[in-house]
């Protein structure tokens, strides 16, 4: 794969992010926490270049790691904080199964990678390790290409590849990681698609609803501004002072508004991911809009005040 052109790197691993994967206990001899369950992956050696996930310590699988030498593992960043907290956790083993699982072979850690997303987005640090597939027998479904080019076009040359080894395998499901993010997260995307949505609507309402009540005050106070206009009030004035009124409405829902807003945004960022119960610039712009649309569905009204003939006023009453 790595010969072909425009792939980068190459590897393949038991599990790829949001697909679950092999859990099973450990047990860490000199820590009295035994039997903590740690998510398991069986990866190429490759894997950590092609996945860009940083090495904190140690080094990544090599050909040294075979089926007959020490074997091997590389853990979380938070499994070797957790469960080996005195000193740098290279070179320290663990057992992989219990008490009840006979006498298995050690795990030597050899390496410390960062902390990923592994089952979701939204879970916590976990226990992951990953073990090197020279020295787990496992039926690998997943095969990670890292390229530059054309998905379309490096997919098909991967495939053809593939097929030249053995032409009665198939391959399905090709796809990028951003898509898989994506598709991991389609409940959260629909939720604040409809919240926007629906926010549109209640926005589009409110000017509807503010149009309506400024009509008929300034239907209601048709013969009190003829008498104003007649008196000499200049048509300025009189646009302003309904403009005031509805400058008192907004200042009043804005008032309502956004206190409700922010009591509501840890409700928002439990159900969003990546979305905190706090966005100062979100909240300003909202603000903005509703200023914008309120003073927009207002502005008839005032102009109508404005162009009112003090004698069809005064014939009105």
């Amino acid at each position: 794969m790595e010969a072909l052109p425009g792939v980068q790197a190459a590897s393949f691993s038991a599990f790829r992010f949001d697909e679950g994967s092999w859990s099973s206990p450990i047990r860490v001899l000199t820590m009295p926490r035994n039997n903590t369950d740690v998510n398991h992956n069986i990866i190429g050696n490759d894997y950590f270049k092609v996945m860009q996930i940083p090495l904190i310590a140690g080094r990544p699988f090599g050909p040294q790691d075979t089926a007959t030498s020490q074997k091997v593992a590389i853990i979380s960043e938070h499994m070797a904080r957790l469960l080996f907290p005195a000193g740098s956790p290279i070179g320290r083993t663990y057992l992989l199964g219990t008490e009840d699982d006979g006498k298995p072979a050690p795990l030597l850690v050899v390496g410390v990678a960062q902390d990923v997303k592994f089952g979701s987005l939204s879970e916590p640090a976990d226990f992951i390790d990953y073990l090197p597939y020279t020295q787990h027998e496992w039926g690998f479904g997943d095969f990670e290409v890292r390229y530059s080019g054309n998905l379309g076009a490096v997919s098909r040359e991967v495939k053809d590849a593939i097929h030249s080894i053995d032409r009665s395998l198939p391959v399905s499901d090709v796809s990028t990681l951003s898509e898989q993010v994506s598709g991991s997260i389609t409940n959260q995307t629909v939720i604040a698609q409809l919240s926007a949505f629906f926010a549109l609507i209640a926005v589009f309402l409110s000017c509807i609803g503010i149009y309506g009540v400024m009509s008929y005050l300034v239907g209601r106070r048709t013969g009190e501004i003829g008498i104003r206009m007649a008196l000499g009030a200049m048509r300025g004035a009189v646009a302003w002072q309904v403009m005031r009124e509805i400058m008192i409405l907004i200042a009043l829902g804005i008032a309502i508004g956004l206190p409700a807003a922010l009591a509501g945004g840890r409700l928002v960022g439990s159900l969003l991911y990546g979305v905190g119960g706090r966005d100062p610039v979100s909240e300003a712009v909202s603000v903005v809009v509703l200023i914008a649309a309120g003073l927009l569905a207002g502005y008839l009204p005032a102009r109508r005040a404005a162009r009112v003939d003090p004698l069809v006023a005064l014939r009105y009453e």
